[in-house]
């Protein structure tokens, strides 16, 4: 891959992030979800920089930001792209979140609807919606990651007993649809920075803050719908039937409740399908940030 350089901004603390140049009309904040990094984001931004100024980030805890000092809760990631994209952003200003990204979006919307002139959520995270339940593994994996100490321990074996490219191997087939369908200079970056970060202390602490910041906001849905129900931007919902983390259920709920958002369904996608099929993606999301920002 041909990437621009990955640079620096101080925002309470480094932030790391890369940016693709645009037309300084319009910003794209791309926001990456649990465990993930900017590299989420590297098969569409070129395409996405046509159309604006184009910055994937990483949140504090994650890929090349060091927590410094701030969490990696929910709340707090939140006033990060905040103070972030008014620093870096010109124009109007969209941003696209994939799972905890999306929830991240979606609080700064709502929180600061001034700021944003639409969203895009790619397999977003949403407020659970029973009695549709995630895939049991999944299932699983929340339930020891919400346990005190037992969640601090798993995280910890994993980092340390697996290497780099089981990691990110396990962590593909959970995702996506076919790991395939994730190109091999992609998956090398993955792993590459998987590797640099293994020994991190860092990355099983910002995890977990993430993990259980959003099953703490789930747990509580009449607060979590209050800020659904505060957002005014325009909102794009794009999500992966196969997801087996965010079941297609609930972004035809909140579909459902905010008959103005848009959504489309990716009927053979899983969980990051702008990495499974970035082409298909653009093509969703391309007319609709010219339709939003014409």
């Amino acid at each position: 891959m041909d990437l621009p350089e990955l640079q620096i901004l101080d925002v309470d603390g480094p932030v790391a992030y890369r940016e693709w140049v645009g037309p300084p009309e319009a910003t794209f904040v791309l926001i990456h979800g649990l465990g993930a990094s900017h590299l989420s984001w590297v098969q569409v931004a070129p395409a996405l920089s046509r159309l604006g100024h184009t910055i994937a980030l990483d949140l504090p805890g994650f890929g090349g930001s060091p927590l410094a000092g701030r969490t990696a809760r929910l709340m707090d990631q939140r006033r990060v792209v905040s103070r972030f994209t008014e620093k870096l952003g010109s124009g109007r200003v969209v941003l696209v979140g994939n799972s905890m990204g999306g929830a991240v979006s979606l609080l700064q919307a709502a929180v600061e609807p001034t700021s944003v002139s639409g969203v895009v959520l790619s397999n977003s995270a949403f407020p659970w919606h029973l009695p549709t339940l995630p895939n049991p593994l999944i299932l699983l994996s929340l339930g020891i990651y919400w346990t005190p100490w037992v969640g601090e321990r798993f995280v910890t074996w994993r980092l340390r007993d697996l290497d780099a490219e089981a990691i990110v191997g396990l962590s593909l087939r959970v995702l996506t649809a076919d790991p395939r369908s994730i190109p091999p200079d992609v998956v090398r970056a993955l792993v590459e920075l998987t590797r640099a970060r293994k020994d991190d202390p860092d990355v099983p602490t910002a995890f977990l803050q993430g993990a259980r910041s959003m099953l703490s906001l789930g747990a509580r849905p009449e607060i979590a719908h209050r800020a659904l129900d505060n957002v005014h931007a325009p909102v794009l919902v794009l999500h992966g039937r196969r997801d087996r983390v965010v079941p297609a259920a609930y972004a035809e709920a909140e579909l459902a409740r905010h008959p103005g958002w848009r959504g489309r369904f990716l009927d053979d996608l899983g969980h990051i399908p702008q990495m499974e099929a970035p082409a298909r993606w653009l093509a969703e999301v391309e007319p609709w940030l010219n339709e939003t920002l014409s």
